[in-house]
């Protein structure tokens, strides 16, 4: 029986419960800990305080839920309920807030004591993603209500809306209520989001939009909704007693794709005949709301924009200043290997096919490939190898005409640069020039295979950056000079931005750099200043374990909190971001921010 209940404790455990077993006395508010499950960490919760007595369960209880969820734990131990199950909120010794479900199970033991066993399982993720449901919904029926003129935006803006994760929860939401089978393929009949739905036909749900018969299908159910525009059900492509409700998903009356929801059984599609009407609503729902946060969008582009590059920064300070990193090293045998692990984040980061660097062989004065990276995995073609190299020149010429930098996209191509691209299976191209000791060493070069790729300011920008980084490995030498070049445009960036910003270092709390509005807020410059009277991060709680500093003992990047800040007078949405700052040093960013949703 022991080794039984052993393993029905580990079951439960990996579906995600918190097990605590507690022996109650009825008349009395007293109880004696027999059992904690160690993933109660899970919770914030210290198990090895727990058990040493050191600490009561009852601890963790939220302080303005505990006198209700004690009371109702005491009602049922009176009652012998069997089996209840409440909800409540409790706080971790990290700080964070946890929605629990708890289900509770008594027995009899002997003389007036009670055996009371918890089931405790995390339902925050579920509770945020309940509010977003109800949030976004009650924004769509304002917004419905709300008559405001049509708001034209360009058609990336707009199909970066489509991909939202709120259009994504209200589908997900809708087949979960109904049961049935959903799937949004954008105009050209593509998967935006995967199909979801019951397990039974999932996969074959699925298969259908793999099939090669489903694009003409895919042609007849857009053509059919299109020329409708009503709530339409229609035959399963293979036919059968299943069937398909499809719905489009416009902005500002252009398709920008379909929403499907399908049945396969009898009763499935009885629920189809019966929803398809609100299945079509919701699609107007979406479309209306999408259409609205474009007005919004454009009414408040700046903090919108702001927001935006903030992240673009953040995203590319980090691949700057991991780059930096290698150079600070000065392992001369893994410069090479350096420069193609930069290739591959500049490459990712701006989702681009092909990147290489091409540099002067000393001995032969003739350009060579130094090093190189491709999306797809595959080693860089002849022309690549041989060809280019051979008219490296002419791009040398292009840079120095182009003022220090030469790019080409859909918006300057000419006859001449389109032949010369497509010679190297390229659409689009940026190059940058590297110097050694004054003099023209190398090429930075970053090609786009794809679509109509127009390259933004931004880009090359941080491209140029990225140039002089690689530089400065091939010199492998740390230069204060090249460093400040290499991060002035970010510290700008943090000075324009209308929230406070300050980096410190993680092991002193240093403030590194404050920026502007920081500055502000503090009243006087805060660079220089000691960030730990400010503030006190989530990793400092960890500070001086069995005396020794362990900086980031979280494993996650980025961190979000929200605490009351003397100093600001004020509660603040926190984010703190770990990066490698100007030289290297291990550092935090700190993003402040007055919280808006009490």
């Amino acid at each position: 029986m022991v080794l039984e209940n052993k393993y029905l404790r580990k079951a439960i455990q990996k579906a995600g419960y918190v097990i605590i077993v507690k022996t109650c006395q009825l008349n009395e508010r007293k109880s004696q800990l027999e059992y904690i499950s160690h993933n109660a960490s899970m919770l914030g919760m210290n198990v090895e305080m727990l058990n040493k007595g050191m600490k009561l369960t009852e601890d963790y209880i939220h302080p303005q839920d505990r006198e209700k969820v004690i009371r109702t734990v005491l009602d049922a131990v009176e009652n012998k309920v069997d089996d209840y199950t409440h909800e409540y909120r409790m706080v971790g010794d990290d700080g964070k807030l946890y929605y629990v479900s708890n289900e509770i199970s008594v027995s009899d033991v002997a003389d007036g004591y009670f055996k009371v066993e918890f089931y405790i399982k995390d339902i925050t993720e579920s509770r945020a993603q309940d509010r977003a449901a109800k949030d976004t919904t009650r924004r769509v029926r304002k917004a419905l209500d709300k008559n405001k003129q049509n708001i034209v935006a360009g058609t990336d803006q707009l199909d970066k809306l489509i991909t939202d994760d709120k259009v994504k929860l209200m589908m997900e939401t809708f087949t979960k209520l109904t049961g049935l089978y959903s799937v949004f393929v954008d105009v050209e009949g593509r998967i935006v989001f995967p199909p979801t739905g019951p397990a039974t036909n999932l996969g074959d749900f699925y298969d259908l939009f793999e099939k090669p018969a489903y694009k003409e299908y895919y042609k007849h159910i857009k053509q059919t909704v299109l020329e409708n525009e009503t709530p339409t059900i229609l035959d399963r492509e293979e036919g059968g007693i299943g069937k398909i409700s499809a719905s489009p998903i416009k902005i500002n009356n252009e398709l920008k794709g379909i929403w499907m929801v399908g049945s396969y059984t009898k009763e499935e599609t009885e629920t189809l005949r019966r929803v398809y009407d609100s299945h079509w609503e919701i699609a107007n729902m979406i479309s209306e709301d999408l259409r609205m946060t474009v007005a919004i969008e454009v009414e408040s582009a700046k903090s919108k924009g702001a927001g935006k590059k903030l992240l673009e920064e953040l995203t590319r300070q980090s691949i700057v200043s991991d780059a930096m990193g290698k150079i600070n090293s000065k392992l001369i045998d893994t410069v090479d290997q350096a420069i193609e692990e930069t290739l591959r984040n500049v490459g990712i980061n701006m989702g681009i096919d092909k990147a290489g660097v091409y540099t002067v062989d000393t001995v032969t004065k003739n350009y060579e490939l130094r090093s190189y990276w491709n999306a797809s995995g595959e080693t860089p073609t002849d022309e690549l190898l041989i060809a280019l190299p051979d008219r490296m020149y002419m791009v040398e010429q292009l840079i120095k005409e182009g003022d220090g930098c030469y790019a080409v996209d859909s918006s300057n191509l000419t006859e001449e640069s389109k032949m010369m691209l497509m010679r190297y299976g390229c659409k689009a191209t940026i190059a940058y020039p590297i110097y050694l000791s004054n003099a023209f060493y190398g090429v930075l070069l970053l090609a786009e295979s794809g679509g109509e790729r127009v390259w933004t300011a931004d880009e090359l920008r941080f491209t140029g950056n990225i140039a002089v980084v690689i530089q400065n490995m091939l010199e492998n030498a740390v230069g204060d000079d090249n460093i400040r070049n290499v991060n002035k445009h970010l510290i700008e960036t943090y000075n324009s931005f209308n929230v406070g910003i300050f980096v410190r270092d993680a092991y002193s709390g240093e403030v590194l750099f404050s920026n502007k509005k920081m500055n502000e807020m503090m009243g006087y410059d805060f660079t220089g200043g000691d960030s730990r009277e400010l503030i006190t991060d989530l990793h400092d709680k960890f500070d001086n374990l069995d005396g020794v500093r362990k900086p980031f003992i979280t494993k996650d990047k980025v961190v979000n909190w929200r605490r009351y800040i003397q100093k600001l007078d004020n509660i603040m949405d926190i984010t703190e971001v770990r990066i490698d700052w100007l030289q290297g040093q291990a550092a935090s960013l700190i993003i402040l921010r007055k919280a808006k949703d009490l």
